[in-house]
């Protein structure tokens, strides 16, 4: 078997951040095709759930069987099939290539042996044709990541166990891609801020001796998880210590085009990192001389037509989307006269319908965006409503929507 390497260089510009139930295949063509995108993260994976997925293809090579995601009553999926589906299923040659997995942990060992399985699995399917690169998530805040002492909290806790953790998967990737010839997968880490700026360099340093490529960084602190500015000048300075060192990323509430310049002009950074913007409206980053005005339901259909193409391993990322979609026109935080508890509110009833059990599929979820046309939206704006959706207007309900979904099982 003949692996297909990629020579890349890394590329500046805008980058799709790795994001749980929002990195998606489906996402990341579409931030490529309509988002000004130039390189895409996958979700990020656990280890321990990589490590196990590979154990059992080698057992058993017939991916097919990984093509079911289970979900509960409580909407929890298996952790496992959901990684298999990820790793399997959910991407492409046109994808690969351009693709950074994100792995997370805290244990060097296990980290090491979940990037040799992600090679391995992406040797022997999709065409053999390895990741653009592994990164290593050292900066998420959530509760998670506390609890199973992953991401930024790894770094607070134990930053030698993170630099040791980037040493083994550094081994597992020249290990691995020995019989190569040209650029092997990159290595990253994902970080934020530390309290002290001095910190913050001492730790890239470690990091690049241990053998990153490069480094992306969110510019808040931990403390501060996804709220408030981000201290762009703070990156800036840090983008100017490394620069004869390695290329930086950086990352934190960058909304649209104009935005990311003025962060690259800012910063001189070598790329920005994008996250929610980009689940809000990727057509926000176009270049701007050839920007229009993009319609929240011409965004929400673009999505469906590239999830009906790329289908995401469940629903569920379907509904965090169209979510992230609609929230300011459902859920509009600036109006002092929204009561989100006001069920007559056409607003509140369309959010909360959104995330319900039953609604799993494409058709159901356009018969969604035909029903916020129908409740919502006034003449003026039925001129330019998406092909898709016009012909279910006029006959759609929230009965119809559910039944859609009794009659596709």
């Amino acid at each position: 078997m003949k692996i297909k390497n990629h020579t890349m260089h890394l590329p500046t510009g805008l980058y799709l951040s790795p994001m749980v139930r929002g990195s998606e295949l489906a996402m990341r063509m579409l931030a490529r095709d309509h988002g000004n995108a130039s390189l895409c993260y996958s979700p990020m994976l656990r280890d321990g759930d990589v490590i196990y997925v590979h154990q059992q293809w080698k057992q058993n090579t017939n991916i097919e069987k990984w093509k079911s995601v289970q979900i509960d009553g409580a909407g929890r999926t298996n952790s496992v099939e959901e990684t298999a589906y990820l790793l399997l299923h959910d991407t492409c040659q046109d994808d690969t290539a351009n693709c950074v997995v994100q792995l997370c942990g805290s244990s060097p060992k296990s980290l090491g042996q979940a990037t040799a399985a992600v090679l391995d699995l992406y040797a022997n399917t999709n065409g053999c044709v390895l990741p653009a690169g592994i990164d290593l998530n050292l900066g998420c805040p959530q509760q998670c990541a506390s609890d199973e002492g992953f991401g930024a909290f790894l770094v607070e806790r134990n930053p030698e166990a993170a630099v040791s953790s980037i040493s083994a998967m550094r081994n597992a990737i020249d290990s691995y891609c020995l019989q190569l010839i040209g650029t092997k997968p990159t290595l990253s880490a994902k970080i934020r801020l530390m309290n002290r700026f001095e910190d913050t360099i001492l730790f890239i340093q470690k990091l690049h001796k241990a053998g990153v490529d490069y480094v992306a960084i969110h510019c808040r602190r931990l403390k501060d998880k996804h709220n408030g500015a981000a201290d762009w000048d703070t990156g800036r300075k840090i983008v100017a210590a490394l620069e004869s060192t390695l290329p930086v990323i950086l990352n934190g509430g960058i909304c649209d085009y104009e935005c990311a310049i003025a962060v690259l002009n800012q910063t001189n950074c070598h790329a920005v990192m994008i996250a929610t913007g980009y689940l809000q409206n990727h057509r926000n980053f176009r270049h701007s001389s050839a920007c229009i005005s993009i319609s929240e339901l011409t965004t929400a259909c673009e999505y469906l037509d590239y999830a009906e193409l790329y289908p995401p391993p469940s629903y569920l990322y379907i509904q965090k989307h169209l979510r992230w979609i609609l929230r300011h026109i459902l859920q509009p935080s600036g109006d002092p006269t929204f009561d989100k508890y006001n069920f007559s509110d056409p607003r509140v009833k369309l959010w909360t319908f959104l995330v319900r059990p039953y609604l799993r599929n494409i058709a159901q979820f356009r018969l969604f965006l035909a029903l916020y046309v129908k409740l919502l939206c006034d003449e003026d704006r039925t001129n330019r409503i998406p092909r898709s959706i016009l012909p279910l207007i006029e006959d759609v309900s929230f009965k119809i929507i559910k039944e859609a979904g009794q009659t596709s099982q």
